[in-house]
């Protein structure tokens, strides 16, 4: 069940940047930055609710 998590926050935390990634070429530097620290929330979110 732990690799499942860890697969499910590492396809969201890539997925996240890439769009971050694509607003950062669009010039919406703001935006890219609020994904970035969502992205960096969702990888760190896990240790504290499922993986103890």
């Amino acid at each position: 069940m732990t690799y499942t998590i860890y697969l499910a926050v590492i396809g969201v935390v890539i997925y996240s940047c890439g769009f971050a990634l694509s607003l950062w070429k669009q010039k919406n530097k703001l935006g890219a930055f609020v994904i970035v620290v969502l992205s960096v929330i969702a990888l760190v979110l896990p240790y504290f609710t499922y993986i103890k």
